[in-house]
């Protein structure tokens, strides 16, 4: 059985109008999130009438349900959750515990997993990561964790149990397991187009292929990790690899793609169009500083998250409306 750990973190106000701007300037998209994003309600039909949950509170109860799963950390705001969730978690019939994100990752941790402080915000992607996972019982027994997102609704319990057995066949190579989530069309259904790679891994999916043999993935809302097995220093630059946005990703990126053996990973990627999932693996295994491994699935639902854009809020409740969840 495998410990979960649902990240529900936020940023500051600071951060948020930082983001604001680039969802704005990169994506063209209007920013509306102000509040604790894993509180913002949807409206579904439960029963014959109409209810609303919070975000998190979907994957949450998902989470519950299997009995893959021995336990639960929450990492996010402790005293919001603890308002909003209470009487939930404490009805469930498994040990959930919730961790505060501004609590301080304690020394002991530092040193036993070998981070450097200064490259690790307590209160950063990694340091929530890293909160959770010590507070697992697979901290303990140093084992792969079961890291969920709390803004992707969508993402169902035959989902996370079917990774979860692929997990099983892979942890004992890689540090960090990915899903890679494969698109049926040039877009989703939230308008983001996908990275198109060639499938060369043991996992072939169905799914639309340009005229260059590739399909298109989308990261989904989960990923299995034994934060034992890896350079945990690597986690937020890794991180922010998704969009490229930072120019220091990007530099980094270009001198691990030409130690690799390629040349201009852009040219690769853009121009002779035939970068693999096996050769994105290598790449962020050079990242990590330890092995990654992509698995590509079916599951699209799986990365439509809520990242608070008035689009997606939209097209989330209107998907949910339809009782698709």
């Amino acid at each position: 059985m495998t410990s979960a750990i649902l990240l529900a973190g936020y940023n500051n106000k600071r951060e948020v109008k930082k983001y604001s701007k680039i969802v704005a300037e990169h994506y063209g998209e209007v920013f509306v999130e102000s509040g604790y994003k894993p509180l913002r309600e949807f409206e579904v039909p439960l029963d014959g009438r109409n209810t609303r949950k919070p975000l998190i509170q979907f994957t949450l109860e998902r989470l519950v349900q299997s009995p893959l799963i021995s336990e639960i950390v929450v990492i996010g705001h402790r005293m919001l959750l603890e308002q909003r969730l209470g009487k939930l978690i404490s009805s469930m019939d498994k040990p959930c515990r919730i961790e505060n994100q501004n609590a301080r990752i304690p020394k002991w941790a530092i040193d036993q997993l070998d981070m450097d402080p200064k490259k690790i915000k307590y209160n950063s992607m990694a340091g929530n990561m890293i909160k959770g996972y010590i507070a697992s019982a697979a901290y303990q027994r140093r084992e792969h964790a079961l890291f969920v997102a709390s803004d992707s609704p969508l993402t169902s319990l035959e989902f996370i149990e079917d990774f979860l057995r692929l997990v099983a066949k892979h942890q004992d190579d890689a540090g960090i397991i990915c899903p890679a989530i494969v698109m049926d069309a040039e877009e989703d259904r939230l308008g983001r187009k996908p990275l198109k790679l060639s499938n060369d891994s043991r996992y072939p999916v169905p799914g639309f292929a340009d005229d260059f043999g590739r399909q298109g993935f989308r990261l989904s809302s989960l990923l299995s990790a034994n934060l034992h097995r890896f350079n945990l220093n690597a986690i937020n630059v890794a991180y922010s690899l998704r969009k490229l946005i930072s120019p220091k990703v990007q530099l980094k990126l270009i001198r691990i793609t030409r130690n690799l053996g390629y040349k201009n990973v852009y040219t690769k990627y853009f121009r002779k169009r035939d970068l693999s999932i096996t050769e994105v693996e290598n790449i962020a295994s050079t990242f990590i500083d330890g092995r990654f491994a992509l698995i590509p699935m079916i599951g699209e639902e799986t990365t439509y998250d809520y990242d608070g854009t008035n689009e997606e809020f939209r097209r989330l409740t209107r998907m949910l409306s339809s009782g698709r969840y």
